[in-house]
């Protein structure tokens, strides 16, 4: 349990601004304060006007940030406020995340189901990455989560854990439980990551059948029926 010193931080998160999510921004945030989740970074696939939204409605939980699908594989780009394109060189999004004072980590590095970067390219691009995400709630391949904490240990690289929550009770699977850093140090934040406590759990199976699910929803164009 989160102390006064203490709080439980979700790194890996979506909403319905994702093509595979359905949940509502107001649902993401009343599902984090009734759990106890004292941050959370809202990471929608190559987009960002969810999590800006999010943050104009609960300024103190959450974290504005965005999964980049790059040429290589996806990355994580936390503290950001302007949409990084998609379909980019992972450097040139390391750069741009950088540029607006974000930091980047990967998510599910190891997981060939996942777009995940692969142990190549974190190799080569090690000097540049900010984080690796060492255990996945979605990657149910349990040797893949124990290479990338070996990986991020073997480079010095701090680690985390995300739920990748793509429903509401996905949210909290994985928990970062770190000092209360300073809001605007994007420093500070990394330095609490360092000595973090990683709560972690595997998500179920089924948790993908319901992102096909909000994906068949998007695709027919059925996600208009939930508000924006």
């Amino acid at each position: 349990m989160a102390t006064s010193t203490s709080i439980d931080v979700e790194l890996h998160s979506h909403t319905l601004f994702s093509r595979d999510s359905l949940n509502r921004i107001d649902d993401v945030i009343r599902t984090c304060r009734a759990i106890g989740i004292d941050r959370i970074a809202i990471t929608d696939h190559n987009q960002i006007d969810g999590a800006l939204q999010a943050k104009l409605l609960a300024p103190d939980l959450v974290i504005v940030a965005e999964e980049v699908k790059t040429r290589d594989g996806e990355l994580l780009c936390l503290f950001i406020h302007e949409l990084i394109p998609r379909g980019l060189a992972s450097e040139e999004v390391i750069e741009r995340a950088h540029m607006q004072g974000g930091i980047v980590g990967v998510p599910h590095p190891l997981d060939p189901m996942r777009s995940g970067l692969g142990r190549e390219n974190i190799l080569r691009l090690r000097d540049k990455l900010d984080f690796i995400e060492v255990f996945n709630a979605r990657t149910h391949d349990r040797s893949k989560n124990k290479a990338a904490g070996e990986l991020a240990r073997e480079l010095g690289l701090c680690g985390s854990a995300g739920s990748d929550a793509h429903t509401l009770r996905e949210i909290g699977t994985c928990r970062v439980r770190m000092r209360n850093y300073a809001p605007d140090s994007v420093s500070d934040f990394l330095a609490a990551l360092q000595g973090a406590i990683l709560y972690t759990r595997t998500a179920s199976p089924l948790v993908h059948l319901s992102s096909r699910w909000a994906s068949a929803v998007h695709r027919l164009g059925l996600y208009r029926a939930v508000d924006h």
